[in-house]
């Protein structure tokens, strides 16, 4: 079967299936994630999802790329935060770090190659009852002199639209589409593509599921990405990427306060330069933060009322 033809017919089972479980529901605020929900994670699970961070909650995120330490001169290492400014706002900051490891007999030095910008606004059940939207801007800047392979070399503004609906009949599963648009701005910082990606404008549509089940995390994101309308070429790029993440218990990060996920996941895309494949796995950390400025400010007011 042509991968145009299979991810249709994908497409297709996960839209038919959402509709089949749609329960009409009173208007409500996007539903904060739990820390049993799965979160975006690189090369794992990409997709931006219709849940925002809960109001009030700042999160500190790390999420080191071991899979360096094997495939490049230098490992990644990914540090930002994740703030719930609202019931129906989120925003993000991050940086990634490059160190050279050592385990290669070349070096790329240390430094910060890029800095990402994001936020994220909740609808809720407004615009389609019974299922939960967002809509979002992802920025991605290279910055310093990064390694080459480090950055495509361009700043990258990516808004999506996402709709999700959480199937009753299924506890945990949930079904969503996202489509969004990633726009291309060349820079003077020397990068280059990976294998399979767009150089120019693109549009894409991504429809996938995500299970839930206590501690464990399963995910499928099809995706479909066309330079055609708003690019400088016409490439077309099919992707299945399945994954699999898993929090860790707390005798496994130390009784530690704070959520450890290890991930594994593929991906097969269809593209221009042919049929390629890859795959990996992932530790991503994240510590509220929250509780450290609410214990500060009663320190202080504790130390006044003295």
């Amino acid at each position: 079967m042509h991968p145009r033809h299979l991810l249709n017919l994908a497409s297709l089972l996960l839209l038919t299936c959402a509709a089949g479980a749609a329960e009409p529901a009173p208007a409500a605020a996007s539903t904060p994630p739990t820390e049993t929900e799965i979160r975006k994670i690189e090369g794992i699970f990409g997709s931006d999802l219709p849940k925002t961070e809960k109001k009030g909650s700042i999160r500190l995120i790390v999420h080191p790329h071991f899979g360096d330490l094997t495939n490049r001169d230098y490992i990644r290492v990914l540090t930002g935060i994740r703030w719930g400014v609202n019931d129906h706002t989120e925003l993000t900051a991050g940086v990634e770090s490059y160190f050279d490891h050592g385990l290669k007999k070349t070096s790329e030095g240390n430094g910060i190659g890029d800095l990402r910008l994001g936020g994220k606004y909740g609808f809720g059940e407004k615009l389609v009852p019974g299922y939960d939207t967002s809509a979002g801007l992802n920025l991605f800047f290279p910055v310093g002199h990064p390694p080459i392979g480090m950055t495509n070399g361009h700043n990258e503004y990516s808004p999506y639209f996402v709709i999700g609906k959480k199937i009753a009949r299924h506890p945990g599963l949930e079904l969503f589409l996202n489509t969004g648009v990633n726009l291309l701005q060349n820079t003077s910082i020397a990068g280059s593509f990976e294998v399979n990606t767009p150089h120019s404008d693109s549009l894409s549509f991504t429809p996938g599921l995500v299970y839930n089940r206590n501690q464990y995390h399963y995910t499928l994101e099809l995706t479909y990405e066309t330079t055609s309308l708003i690019g400088q070429d016409n490439k077309q790029f099919f992707t299945i990427r399945p994954g699999f993440a898993w929090d860790l218990p707390p005798k496994f990060k130390f009784h530690t306060k704070g959520r450890v996920t290890v991930g594994l996941g593929i991906h097969v895309t269809f593209g221009p330069d042919g049929v390629s494949t890859g795959g990996g796995g992932k530790i991503r950390a994240e510590f509220g933060i929250s509780r450290w400025f609410r214990r500060d400010k009663k320190a202080d007011a504790d130390a006044g009322s003295r």
